[in-house]
């Protein structure tokens, strides 16, 4: 959290921004036209639809095809790219955590996409994979695979060492250590990684998809009718991506019950 004199500071500076913004749209005699010109945008635009109009539009969205057909591009992307980066990133998290030579192999790696935007990889995976699929759904998968790693790693990691300790004094080889103790041990901060996760990957496709709107996904859905544009149709589309989202949660907390369940009756 900042502190307070940090964000006057920043609350001056915007302010300075914006003044010289203004001052110089004035000496340039362009600031009369741009205000006109917003009012007239904002005048024939409806900005809040009526609900009968979101009922026509969402009508007319689900009739034809277009919303489902949009929804169900970018949740297969979403739904493959949650499961390659969960993948990915659990077995390196689980290999970190329990392994310090693994640990010092990918620390640098792992350092270096923890810090950069994973949308600011879109560019480079467009170049080496192509527009398409491969590009969105490998976004994602990184994404994924770094919150999930974290999840894995942090959660081996807080085994406490007395119950390891203890079980090898009984003669428990690593492997048993690691299967009885430390996996049961890591479930709750793995699937808690999963479930975030799940949130972010959403938000990954969606902003690439506006990005590169090139073939119908919710992402384009929002492109066009942030364009043209309607906002019903923005609105509905927001809800979508909305409950999809709510959905995949949900499908987290249940896999992570039966997954305790399954647990359970292996010990």
């Amino acid at each position: 959290m900042a502190s307070p004199r940090v964000r006057r500071g920043s609350v001056a500076l915007l302010a300075l921004a914006v003044l010289y913004v203004i001052a110089a749209q004035v000496g340039r005699g362009r600031l009369p036209d741009r205000i006109w010109m917003g009012a007239h945008y904002v005048e024939n635009v409806q900005l809040l639809p009526t609900w009968r109009s979101l009922a026509e539009e969402g009508a007319f969205l689900l009739e034809s095809g277009i919303l489902l057909g949009s929804a169900l591009v970018s949740t297969r992307r979403v739904a493959l790219g949650l499961f390659l980066g969960s993948v990915a990133g659990i077995i390196l998290g689980l290999l970190t955590g329990w392994g310090a030579r693994a640990e010092s192999l990918a620390d640098p790696w792992v350092t270096l996409f923890r810090f950069t935007p994973a949308l600011a990889l879109l560019p480079l995976y467009v170049v080496w994979f192509g527009y398409g699929e491969a590009s969105k759904v490998l976004l994602i998968a990184t994404n994924v695979a770094v919150i999930t790693l974290f999840g894995a790693h942090h959660g081996v990691r807080g085994v406490p060492r007395v119950y390891l300790d203890a079980a090898a004094s009984l003669g428990a080889s690593r492997w048993l250590r690691f299967r009885r103790i430390v996996l049961p041990a890591a479930f709750p901060s793995i699937f808690t990684s999963i479930r975030i996760a799940a949130g972010l990957a959403w938000v990954t496709i969606v902003v690439a998809e506006l990005i590169d709107a090139r073939m119908p996904s919710l992402g384009y859905l929002l492109a066009l009718s942030g364009a043209y544009p309607r906002v019903p149709t923005m609105l509905i589309g927001i809800a979508t991506v909305g409950g999809l989202v709510l959905v995949f949660d949900l499908l987290a907390l249940l896999l992570h019950a039966r997954a305790t369940r399954w647990m359970g009756r292996a010990e």
